[in-house]
C-alpha cells in the first residue's frame, strides 16, 4: 500500500498541515516537530510528490536552458556553469538543444512552459520573438544568453562581440596582414552580425578596402567552417590570414588548412574567436579572442534566479543587460610578417 501524507502525520503525531509545512520548509515550525516529521518520513519511506508540491507552491525549483549546439564546447561549458550556479541556489536544470533551429527552439520553449519551470535561459535564434515576448508578458522569467532578440525587451548576459572581433582583426593588421578573410556564422543572430561589424570596422580604420570575396557566411558549425575556409583558400584571391568567429567554425577551418597541406602561419595566419585547451597545445598555438564563458553562464543563472525569487510586483523597467569583456591572447598562429 502506498504511503500518503496522512500516514506520516499519524506516525509523527501531528496534523497533515504540519507535515505539509515541514516538507515545504515553511517558517515557524518548531525544531522538535520538524525532527518528528522527518523521522516519520524516513521510517515510512514516504516519497514526496514533487508535482503536487509544485502545484501547491506554484514553484518547481527548476530552470530550463536552451543552447545553440549541445555538442559545442562553448555551450557545454555554459550548461555546466548554469547547473553549478543553479544548484547553489537549490534549483535543478533542464538542458535543451535548440541546434540553431527555430522550430526546435520553439518546441522546447513550449515544453519548458508546460513543465512549469520557474524560468528559462535562452540562446536565441531570433526567429521566435513573438512567442518569447508573450512568455515575458505572461510573467515567465526569461534571460537571454550570448545574443539579443530584436524588438524583445528582456534581461540578457552578453560579451562585447564587436570590440572582440575588432581586436582580433586589428592584431592581424598590426602583424602586417592586409588581405584578411572572415569565416562567420548567421548574420541574423547578433553574435554573427556584431563580429562581422568588428571585422569591417578594423579594416576600414586601417584604410583597407572591403573585399566581398574574403567574407564567407555560414552557420556557426564545424562543417560550415571547413567548407568556407576551403572556398577562401582555393579562390584566386586567397587571403593571407583568416578570422574565424566561433570555436566550432575554427575547428573546421583548422581541419581544412591541414587537409590542404598548408602551414600556419607561413602559408596562412589565423585568429579564432573563443579559446580552448586545444588552441594552446596545437603546433603552432592559436591566437584567440578569449571570452569569459563560465562567467557568462553563471551570471545568466544568477540573474534568472534573482528574478524568480524577487518578491516585488512586476514593474515596467529597462532590461538588465550585462556585457562582459573579451581578451586577445597572442600566440604563434599570427606570427609577425613585417
Amino acid at each position: 500500500m502506498k504511503i500518503n501524507i496522512k500516514d506520516v502525520a499519524r506516525k509523527a503525531g501531528v496534523s497533515t498541515a504540519t507535515v505539509s509545512r515541514v516538507l515545504s520548509d515553511f517558517p515557524g515550525v518548531r525544531e522538535k516537530t520538524k525532527i518528528q516529521v522527518l523521522k516519520a518520513v524516513e521510517k515510512l519511506n514516504y516519497e514526496i510528490n514533487a508535482v503536487a508540491r509544485s502545484l501547491r507552491q506554484k514553484k518547481t525549483n527548476s530552470i530550463g536552458i536552451i543552447v545553440g549546439n549541445v555538442l559545442s564546447q562553448f555551450y557545454s561549458v555554459i550548461a555546466k556553469s548554469v547547473e553549478d550556479t543553479a544548484n547553489k541556489f537549490g534549483y535543478h536544470t533542464i538542458l535543451c538543444n535548440g541546434d540553431e533551429n527555430p522550430e526546435k527552439e520553439l518546441e522546447y520553449l513550449k515544453v519548458l512552459k508546460s513543465n512549469r519551470v520557474d524560468g528559462i535561459i535562452l540562446t536565441p535564434t531570433g526567429k521566435n520573438s513573438e512567442y518569447v515576448q508573450n512568455l515575458i508578458n505572461s510573467r515567465t522569467k526569461v534571460v537571454l544568453l550570448d545574443r539579443l532578440i530584436e524588438g524583445v525587451d528582456c534581461d540578457a548576459v552578453l560579451v562585447d562581440n564587436t570590440i572582440g572581433a575588432y581586436k582580433a582583426v586589428k592584431h592581424l593588421i598590426d602583424q602586417g596582414y592586409r588581405k584578411i578573410g572572415i569565416v562567420d556564422g548567421y548574420l541574423d543572430r547578433t553574435t554573427g552580425a556584431e563580429r562581422l561589424k568588428g571585422y569591417l570596422q578594423a579594416i576600414e580604420d586601417a584604410g583597407i578596402a572591403k573585399d566581398d570575396s574574403l567574407i564567407k557566411i555560414g552557420n556557426f558549425k564545424k562543417e560550415s567552417g571547413k567548407k568556407l575556409t576551403k572556398e577562401l583558400l582555393e579562390q584566386s584571391n586567397r587571403p593571407e590570414a583568416i578570422f574565424t568567429t566561433n570555436i566550432d567554425m575554427s575547428i573546421g577551418a583548422l581541419i581544412a588548412i591541414k587537409e590542404m597541406g598548408l602551414t600556419i602561419p607561413d602559408d596562412i595566419g589565423i585568429v579564432c574567436f573563443d579559446d580552448s585547451d586545444w588552441a594552446l597545445i596545437l603546433e603552432p598555438p592559436i591566437t584567440v579572442i578569449r571570452q569569459p564563458v563560465y562567467q557568462l553562464g553563471s551570471m545568466a543563472a544568477e540573474l534568472l534566479i534573482k528574478k524568480i525569487e524577487s518578491k516585488r510586483k512586476k514593474v515596467k523597467k529597462t532590461p538588465s543587460i550585462a556585457t562582459l569583456e573579451t581578451e586577445l591572447i597572442i600566440r604563434e598562429s599570427t606570427k609577425k610578417k613585417i
